[in-house]
């Protein structure tokens, strides 16, 4: 097979890639806290043992997650958070061990326990979860994390919410159901009365998706169009191998 076919194919699947990426993206459009994936491409040329050829192709090297923080805005629901900084909620799994996640839809369970969309029990200090007594009338949440609730009239704190960042976050990973992941051992949680924090909770509000709706429809369109240029690129290639076979296979 020519290199310009090789390119075209390879170049079709890393397209492809991209496309499953941009279609999640816009599915998590709305999505509370989520960080849009991103892809990078690396093309190569690689010298064959033959004077005069080579062969190239492209490669999906990786997906990365956007970096950046999205816009937060007010909802006026005491028991929804927001992170103003780079840091995460830590919530409990199915299994005991922790997920992180910055979507703060939180609610108080039935047994009293602080819980995210999804159920699961919202970490504090000391990885415990957070209980509210009974009979609360009133919540605050504060901006170092501290909860203060109006119980039978007395203001009383129930608990501390706990943030956690993991260094480099390029070692993010996405781990389902909204949740991520850092790196072995590098999760530690975050001094939110340091003097030098630049992390704080923003209580009755929400994070936004970073995801720009207009910007990944201009995206898809995009992929299409370079799609199907790869595609006439394959099938010109396709007809002048054909045209070539044809043409020494004719006698003389």
């Amino acid at each position: 097979m020519d290199s310009p076919s090789i390119v075209g194919l390879s170049g079709q699947l890393a397209l492809r890639q991209q496309l499953d990426v941009v279609a999640n993206n816009l599915a998590n459009a709305n999505t509370n806290g989520y960080r849009g994936d991103r892809t990078l491409f690396q093309t190569y040329v690689n010298k064959l043992n033959v004077p005069g050829r080579e062969i190239a192709f492209v490669q999906d090297r990786a997906t990365y997650i956007e970096n950046r923080q999205g816009a937060i805005s007010s909802t006026g629901n005491p028991l929804d958070l927001a992170i103003d900084g780079e840091a995460f909620f830590a919530v409990q799994r199915p299994g005991g061990q922790p997920g992180y996640t910055r979507d703060g839809r939180f609610k108080v369970s039935p047994e009293g326990t602080l819980v995210d969309g999804q159920g699961r029990a919202v970490l504090g200090e000391g990885g415990a979860p957070i209980r509210f007594p009974d009979r609360v009338t009133a919540v605050e949440i504060r901006a170092n994390g501290n909860i203060l609730v109006t119980n039978e009239g007395r203001v009383e704190q129930a608990g501390r919410v706990a943030v956690y960042s993991g260094g480099d976050m390029r070692g993010l990973r996405k781990a389902g159901d909204g949740l991520f992941d850092f790196p072995a051992n590098t999760a530690q949680p975050v001094d939110l009365d340091s003097p030098d924090n630049r992390v704080r909770l923003v209580q009755g509000s929400l994070e936004a998706s970073t995801v720009q709706p207009v910007t990944e429809l201009a995206n898809l369109t995009l992929l299409q169009r370079s799609y199907e240029g790869i595609q006439r690129i394959i099938a010109d290639d396709d007809s002048r191998i054909r045209r070539l076979i044809e043409t020494l296979g004719r006698p003389n």
